[in-house]
């Protein structure tokens, strides 16, 4: 990771998926307070091409010669065998899943479970008969052929990613190959927000499948030049111990971190419950809706892993040391992923595949941060989140600019939740002329789309009462962001709902939308009516798409 020198010159509530964590905290002076393994090994040598009668395709064949279930990138090839040959287990995708156990030799061979993996596991054991062993390729998927007697692979938790975008992984898109990201020299100033679609290669998306590699580009920028990088901490690293009142996490990966969040079980449904993670406690309002439909609520103490006071300490940084790049932003998502890597380990209490995530103000931005860098969280709930959050960085100079609002320095000189090394090369002042942000190849438009097909719930206050919230920017970058949504095929996924009041104040405006994001992505009803957008801002709205530098695509297929 680059390591940069800081020579230029905040409040968000996030919600996600069947795990949600929200938190809230008043404005302090002014200011928002707030594996799996390799790829499972193929038969033995030869061509992937299906044989009959001994010779294997994908798989080792017992008596006749071996073809390989190689892959490449996100696509496997696979030669289906027949009569007598053995199947052999493939994983979905290079860096994350487990492969399914071998299936028998001889005349009545079984066939190898295919899996997606999260957690580091074992490619499936070649049948008998061959000589060489082939390799599942990076991304690529496939499953062997075979008779009776199927292997099940089986998804794990925490560290990279499977191979496709609907894993329950923590970065589905990990095993994806990222080229060589822009260096400084390269970077010009662009008062537009970036193309999304626009690969690193200078090639456009054609097709939806391509977000799943696109998205591991944007996340891979994210670390590089505004957040710093969050480490892909092994599944074996982490252990702990889940209670109907408590989870507690300890993490052993270089150096050795420990905390806790307490739990707080529904009065109705049944185990395993879906769950909000919320930032340091949020509204009542919110958690009495979670609570009332068997939502678990899990408060998580975010300075427990990294701290504003004393800098450098926390969980987060016991691991990883003091001076690592990652800003706070960083530090509080890595503690939300151990979490979810516990609760997987320790299954029956709560549904790991429908947890949400949401906070406000300071811990808006860190629900939103945290929705983003895990793609197990279902539901992300940002609440008034401000810069740091869901307002793109290069629209304050333009759109907010204004006494009392929050500028992208603001992030890295009041507390640092950007790194200040990888963001501090664009921004030195909380003014225009020490703000060089729009130099950034990324923005919050493309750092929220890394949460889609998930489900995003944007939580604003459009009010003047507090002008740290960027209001025009928050209305501007959301507005697009409906759109994006919409150009991946889930714009129902997508909902924005701004109404004026007190800082971290619920109202009445935000509930049904609420309601409708717990029962479609938490809850399993896939007929409620999320994907609104509303908003009681005054005055003259910005016009969203003349602060757009690209033209959303038509992108063919599926994602």
């Amino acid at each position: 990771m680059r390591t940069l020198s800081p020579s230029l010159g905040s409040l968000p509530f996030l919600v996600a998926a069947p795990l949600l964590f929200l938190a809230c905290s008043e404005p302090a002076g002014g200011d928002d307070t707030s594996t799996g393994g390799a790829g499972g090994s193929g038969g033995s040598g030869g061509p992937p091409s299906a044989g009959r009668g001994g010779s294997a395709g994908t798989g080792t064949s017992s008596g006749g010669s071996a073809g390989t279930g190689t892959s490449s990138g996100g696509s496997a090839g696979s030669g289906t065998s027949s009569g007598g040959s053995a199947g052999a287990g493939l994983s979905s995708g290079g860096s994350a899943g487990s492969g399914g156990a071998a299936g028998a030799s001889g005349s009545g061979a079984g066939s190898a479970g295919a899996s997606a993996g999260g957690a580091a596991g074992s490619g499936a054991a070649a049948g008998a008969g061959g000589s060489s062993a082939g390799t599942g390729g990076a991304g690529g998927s496939g499953a062997g052929a075979g008779g009776a007697g199927a292997g099940a692979g089986m998804a794990g938790s925490g560290g990279s990613g499977g191979g496709k975008i609907t894993d329950p992984v923590e970065d589905p898109s990990a095993a994806c190959t990222v080229g060589e990201l822009p260096s400084m020299s390269s970077l010009m100033a662009n008062d537009k927000l970036p193309d999304p679609f626009k690969k690193l290669d200078g090639t456009a998306m054609s097709s939806k499948s391509e977000w799943l590699c696109r998205r591991e580009e944007i996340l891979k920028q994210g670390y590089e030049f505004i957040y710093g990088e969050k480490p892909r901490t092994p599944a074996s690293a982490v252990s702990g111990t889940v209670s109907t009142t408590s989870v507690s996490v300890s993490v052993k990966d270089g150096g050795t971190g420990m905390f806790s969040a307490s739990i707080s079980l529904p009065t109705t449904g049944t185990k395993p419950y879906p769950a909000v993670i919320t930032y340091s406690g949020v509204a009542a309002n919110l958690t009495t809706e979670m609570k009332n439909r068997g939502v678990a609520v899990i408060n998580y103490d975010p300075y427990s892993v990294g701290s504003e006071t004393t800098k450098g300490t926390g969980a987060f940084y016991s691991v990883y040391g003091m001076n690592h790049e990652g800003g706070l932003l960083t530090a509080w998502a890595w503690g939300v992923s151990r979490i979810l890597d516990v609760l997987e380990k320790n299954p029956g209490t709560i549904d790991t595949t429908k947890v949400a995530v949401t906070g406000c103000s300071r811990f808006g931005k860190g629900a939103l941060i945290a929705g983003a860098f895990d793609h197990r969280i279902a539901l992300t709930i940002p609440m008034e989140s401000g810069i740091g959050g869901t307002p793109a960085l290069r629209l304050i100079e333009q759109l907010d600019s204004y006494s009392g609002s929050e500028w992208p320095y603001h992030g890295i000189s009041y507390e640092p939740w950007f790194s200040p090394s990888q963001l501090g090369p664009f921004t030195n002042a909380n003014s225009a002329s020490g703000d060089n942000t729009n130099k950034l190849p990324i923005d919050t438009h493309e750092i929220m789309m890394l949460i889609a097909p998930r489900g995003l719930y944007i939580v604003d206050n459009p009010s003047t009462n507090y002008n740290g919230l960027d209001r025009n920017s928050a209305y501007v970058t959301g507005s697009i962001e409906a759109k994006l949504f919409e150009a991946l095929g889930v714009k129902a996924n997508f909902t924005y709902q701004a109404a004026s009041g007190s800082h971290c104040q619920w109202r009445s405006a935000y509930t049904a939308p609420l309601i409708a994001n717990i029962e479609k992505f938490l809850l399993g009803d896939a007929t409620a009516e999320t994907g609104t957008f509303a908003t009681d801002l005054g005055g003259t709205k910005p016009t969203p798409d003349s602060y757009m530098g690209f033209t959303i695509p038509t992108l063919s297929g599926e994602l």
